[in-house]
């Protein structure tokens, strides 16, 4: 042991510091639970358009199957407007990822504010124990001492 304590209550040197861990911790996980919801959002975005752009194509489809085609114009404007869907889609994609990416190095900053955390109470376990040991080993003693003074009274 780095020091003596000495009996009476356990009391940990850097409760401070577990507290202040514990709080950026769940400041960590308030942000990580934030830039989740963003990335959901985003995904949700792109599928939206995903389905738009595939109704969409559907139609254009019909359309030109049904044979001779009578407005062209008609056509070509969806065609055009199909051509601005998968740029949506696409930018829409990239968004995602890059949401993705934030999601994952926020992820990265609550596993360690995670770790930081368990190391002061994983110490504090530790000191604990040595607290229990230091207790057991004075109360041995004191122990000791009563039998030894009874032991010298009777003789």
């Amino acid at each position: 042991m780095a020091r003596e304590q000495k009996p009476g209550k356990f009391k940990y040197d850097l409760e401070t510091v577990l507290k202040v861990r514990g709080i950026k911790e769940h400041k960590e996980r308030e942000r990580f639970a934030e830039k989740q919801r963003e990335y959901m959002t985003e995904k949700e975005k792109e599928e939206r358009l995903e389905e738009e752009k595939r109704e969409k194509e559907g139609e254009l489809k019909r359309i030109i199957k049904k044979g001779p085609i009578s407005e062209f114009e008609k056509v070509m404007r969806r065609h055009a407007h199909l051509g601005v869907l998968r740029k949506d889609v696409d930018d829409q994609i990239e968004k995602v990822i890059e949401s993705s990416k934030k999601l994952e190095d926020q992820r990265s900053k609550l596993i360690d504010s995670m770790k930081d955390r368990k190391i002061i109470e994983k110490n504090k376990e530790h000191r604990l124990d040595e607290y229990k040991e230091m207790m057991k080993q004075l109360e041995i003693k004191f122990l000791d001492e009563i039998a030894t003074q009874r032991f010298k009274r009777g003789l």
